[in-house]
């Protein structure tokens, strides 16, 4: 299989928040200006090989069915709440 090789930045920063006991070393693709919790450490080169005819569309297709599926999920709970509140008003005895 014929591979395409691609070369990024890296911008490394350590991160360490308040209620953390342990900070911890974050690799990102873009900068961010140094704050409280993130300070910058270095810029590094990383190279990796991609397949020359890499396509993501199954993939992002098998996201969305997943999506989907939590979605329906959510969706028979929700119905299924309101159903018990229904079923809960209506055995309630009515008195004029």
């Amino acid at each position: 299989m014929k591979t395409t090789t691609i070369t990024m930045t890296m911008y490394v920063y350590y991160q360490k928040y308040s209620w953390q006991d342990v900070g911890e070393y974050l690799a990102l693709s873009f900068e961010i200006p140094d704050s409280k919790a993130s300070t910058f450490v270095c810029s590094t080169e990383i190279k990796f090989e991609v397949p020359e005819n890499y396509d993501p569309t199954a993939q992002k297709i098998a996201a969305l069915e997943a999506e989907k599926i939590k979605a329906q999920y959510e969706f028979q709970k929700s119905v299924a709440a309101i159903n018990e509140c229904i079923e809960k008003l209506q055995a309630l005895e009515y008195k004029a």
